[in-house]
């Protein structure tokens, strides 16, 4: 039960704080919620249910959001630390998303600031993906097994990838990804844009 109410108050929190930096990315771009929404083709309401920390929004709406704001996805984790001259990320102070109804979470591994490339822990429960949809941006994206079984979709091939193995490809490819494993999957995952922020 304290072990659920923690998990709980975990969640809250990250919600929490991925709402107050879309806060402040919003502010910072000097748009109203109605400018961002009409931009992102996100609706008001959903906008401020996630300013608020009461929804947490898809990966798909943080892809719409990260553009209509022409930000890197790292945006959306945690507010910037000054650590070893923005050089270095310490484990202990990774930040996280969690996405609990796709059974992922992304542990941001870059240093806030480097915008081009963005490299991410994928950290997967058995079953757990990218959803339904194919996934496409500009781009490359790249990446290999930590642990576990991960089966990769880019267009019409599908891959399934073992500890250990390796792939890269164009991401303006439809592309999607799931857990296949009994247990944990986590993938380095590594995206380099060409798409400004």
């Amino acid at each position: 039960m304290i072990d659920r109410q923690l998990a709980e108050s975990a969640d809250a929190s990250t919600l929490s704080s991925l709402g107050a930096r879309l806060r402040q990315l919003r502010a910072r771009s000097e748009m109203t919620l109605a400018e961002l929404s009409l931009k992102s083709g996100v609706s008001i309401g959903m906008l401020s249910h996630i300013e608020r920390g009461q929804a947490s929004p898809s990966l798909k709406t943080l892809e719409r959001l990260r553009l209509a704001l022409a930000v890197p996805l790292a945006s959306f984790f945690s507010p910037e630390r000054q650590e070893e001259s923005g050089d270095v990320v310490r484990k202990a102070l990774r930040t996280k998303l969690t996405f609990d109804k796709l059974g992922l979470v992304k542990e941001l591994l870059s240093p806030q600031g480097h915008s081009e490339l963005e490299v991410l822990m994928l950290v997967l429960a058995p079953g757990g993906g990218s959803g339904d949809e194919p996934w496409t941006r500009n781009g490359e994206k790249a990446g290999v097994v930590i642990e576990g079984r991960f089966e990769l979709a880019i267009g019409e091939r599908v891959h399934v990838l073992e500890e250990g193995d390796s792939f890269q490809f164009d991401s303006r490819q439809p592309h999607s990804f799931r857990n296949i494993a009994d247990g944990e999957t986590r993938v380095l995952w590594i995206i380099s844009s060409d798409e400004p922020g």
